[in-house]
């Protein structure tokens, strides 16, 4: 497997700031572009995105099927009719894609976070395959995350004493509550002013990504 490339060279992004009691996020899906025609011209890249449920056959078939199209693109039509006449074309074409010096048309696998253990699965699996050729390139993408403020809390109220207390036992657990009820009130406020700050309504989050590039030898 040929050594792993970087995609984006970045400094270390900063750690994302605590968001108050009241505030959730909502993750959102990553955005990918649409995915060209199998029969596409070598332009149009032949990215596969790999999840954590992706079928590893499944998975295997569609590369190579793509590889298949890749092939047949790259040769065209050749008429092996005069089998000297063949010999001589293919090996013309040899020649020129060797001193052209362009990559091969790569079939691209895709995964990210969790999914990334699956593609290199698939990376180690084309490794063993002596037609292919297997890079690595990995990288990061910015996700966008929502962020949802929940409504705010309201302040409990302090317990209320028991009927059947004597007078003198009431007044002293009344006195000692309602110190208790003003604290958790306090707390309660402050805990609400903290959440009153202002909020972003999106927040931006580094997702780490891996592309296995495999061609054709």
């Amino acid at each position: 497997m040929a050594p792993s490339e970087s995609l984006n060279v970045k400094p270390k992004p900063q750690k994302l700031p605590r968001l108050p009691s009241n505030a959730r996020i909502t993750k959102r899906p990553l955005l990918r572009p649409p995915i060209p025609s199998p029969y596409a011209s070598s332009a149009s890249p032949k990215i596969i995105y790999i999840s954590t449920k992706t079928p590893f056959i499944s998975a295997v078939k569609r590369v190579r099927k793509l590889l298949d199209l890749i092939d047949k693109r790259a040769v065209g039509k050749i008429d092996l009719g005069d089998g000297r006449k063949g010999k001589e074309t293919l090996r013309a074409l040899g020649e020129v894609d060797q001193a052209s010096g362009k990559e091969p048309e790569e079939v691209i696998l895709k995964a990210t976070n969790r999914a990334i253990e699956k593609a290199l699965g698939l990376g180690v699996f084309f490794q063993g395959q002596g037609d292919v050729r297997v890079r690595l390139r990995t990288g990061s993408v910015g996700a966008v995350d929502d962020i949802v403020v929940e409504e705010k809390r309201t302040a409990r109220k302090g317990k209320k004493g028991s009927p059947g207390r004597k007078e003198n036992e009431g007044e002293t657990a009344g006195a000692g509550e309602n110190a208790d009820g003003k604290d958790e009130v306090n707390e309660e406020m402050g805990n609400m002013e903290a959440d009153d700050a202002i909020l972003p309504e999106t927040q931006i989050r580094k997702v780490s990504v891996l592309e296995v590039g495999i061609s054709l030898t």
